[in-house]
């Protein structure tokens, strides 16, 4: 294996892919499996198919549940856990995996509670999280964030991973793609902790909703080092 890759199957804080709990749903997933492409396209069909919940997301970052083995053991979460499963069980299959990041459009957010859209208004999502995973030589994104279930419920068409192609989420097009990193950036998973905690503030208060502050929606990201896109 390239040297460069080794660096995609080592464990990291977010992607604990060295996890007892990470090891074994590999594993199970992959029972059978004859090559990594068949690997890639069945975890990222069971990361895909454990329903897409932003606030219980939200309660998970506050609870300090941030890495991949929490969004396992909880079931559910957004699109930050999904990338992080998707990437973590790739390197416990042996299969060099990566995050990577875009700005996302998705002006109705439809798999969005109100109160979240609300607040969101129209405006990009600026931190969408996806998978990256390389096979045959070369780096394929897999999104795993709707589920099929939420896709039918919602009329949005929901693809499966066929290990050849890219394929980018179902909540919108992609306006720019930020580039990619072994695993999940500080600045960017502060980022998140800071938007659940506005969410969370505003929920339970009679205040009425604003939108979120800029400097909350984007957070002090601008310095973030990511590989770029592509390479």
């Amino acid at each position: 294996m390239e040297k460069d890759l080794e660096r995609y199957l080592h464990s990291g804080k977010y992607a604990d892919s060295d996890s007892p709990t990470v090891v074994e749903k590999a594993r199970e997933i992959t029972r059978g499996c004859l090559n990594d492409v068949e690997k890639a396209i069945k975890i990222h069909q069971y990361v895909r198919d454990l329903p897409f919940d932003i606030g219980y997301g939200f309660q998970m970052l506050l609870a300090g549940k941030d890495k991949a083995s929490d969004f396992l053991k909880e079931g559910r979460g957004f699109c930050m856990h999904k990338a992080l499963a998707f990437v973590a069980l790739c390197r416990a299959a042996d299969i060099p995996a990566r995050v990577s990041f875009e700005i996302v459009e998705s002006h109705d957010k439809p798999f969005h509670p109100e109160k979240v859209r609300k607040m969101y208004g129209k405006r990009p999502q600026p931190w969408h999280s996806s998978g990256e995973v390389y096979l045959n030589g070369k780096w394929i994104r897999a999104d795993c964030t709707v589920d099929k279930e939420q896709g039918q419920k919602y009329g949005k068409k929901v693809w499966d991973f066929d290990g050849i192609h890219h394929l980018d989420t179902a909540e919108g097009p992609v306006l720019k793609r930020r580039g990619s990193s072994p695993d999940f950036p500080e600045a960017v998973m502060d980022r998140h902790r800071k938007v659940a905690a506005t969410f969370f503030r505003y929920l339970e208060s009679s205040e009425e909703l604003p939108f979120f502050p800029d400097e909350i929606l984007e957070g002090e990201t601008g310095n973030v080092k990511l590989r770029p896109p592509g390479e």
